[in-house]
């Protein structure tokens, strides 16, 4: 039991580890978060054996495949179109970079959705048997609080990140873990993130008077913290609550069918 057990907690450190150093800019290069992608993969199927497609929410269909794909689309259109009109309005223009930072965007976020979401989400719900809204909540405050912490003491670029965008950035991780908990998988939450960052950072806003690039922190005051952001992810975030409760009372009513 003892070896089991730490066997498991070993395995969790290589894990978490592989997370944090093939995910930021801890190596240059535009294919490190590949390689954290194939290790969390690795590691997680090591911790989880055939089950680690449920734990990472990663047991997709074509079906879902295919819609993600879709999503990803739609998302990033509307990105460009929202990022566009919000920099415009502040002296802002977007421009496009290079391939290696678009595919350095697709894996270190989804990283970020195995590890804070699927996984995260899996345990929360399943081990320490939280309710979902309860976790899905909790999460969120987290995933909002880490990004003002790490911009102002961790990260390179660092910057206060303002009360408007983190109460965007709490909507968009509630939404983010409802879609989760909805549908069993990282799938659309990834299309949502990845549509989203993929222009935001992705690509360079500099102001048009002085043609310098905006930092983070900058970034993500800007344009997750505008009133239209604030406006639209408050109606997505109420939406995907109501569809989380429908299904909340349709497993409830299942249960109580059972039992009779």
């Amino acid at each position: 039991m003892k070896i089991r057990s730490l066997r498991y907690r070993i395995l969790t450190l290589l894990l978490l580890s592989s997370y944090l150093m093939f995910t930021y800019n801890t190596f240059d290069g535009w294919w490190y978060s590949s390689i954290g992608t194939l290790l969390v993969l690795f590691f997680s199927y090591l911790i989880w054996g055939k089950n680690f497609p449920d734990v990472t929410g990663l047991r997709l269909s074509v079906k879902t495949i295919l819609t993600t794909l879709m999503l990803t689309v739609t998302i990033i259109a509307c990105s460009v179109i929202i990022i566009s009109y919000i920099g415009s309005k502040n002296g802002v223009t977007i421009h496009y970079t290079n391939f290696g930072k678009y595919y350095h965007n697709i894996f270190y976020i989804l990283n970020e959705e195995i590890i804070l979401g699927g996984i995260t989400i899996y345990l929360l719900l399943n081990k320490y048997k939280i309710a979902p809204l309860k976790a899905s909540v909790g999460l969120a405050l987290v995933f909002s609080l880490i990004h003002f912490v790490f911009y102002k003491w961790i990260f390179l670029e660092t910057g206060i990140i303002k009360v408007e965008t983190l109460i965007v950035l709490c909507l968009v991780g509630f939404l983010r873990n409802n879609l989760i908990i909805i549908f069993g998988h990282i799938g659309y939450s990834w299309a949502l993130h990845f549509g989203w960052m993929v222009v935001m950072f992705g690509s360079a806003p500099s102001r048009v008077n002085t043609f310098t690039g905006l930092s983070e922190p900058e970034r993500f005051n800007m344009f997750l913290g505008s009133f239209e952001m604030l406006a639209l992810t408050g109606i997505l975030a109420g939406i995907s609550l109501g569809y989380m409760i429908k299904k909340m009372r349709s497993i409830m009513h299942h249960a109580g069918n059972t039992k009779v």
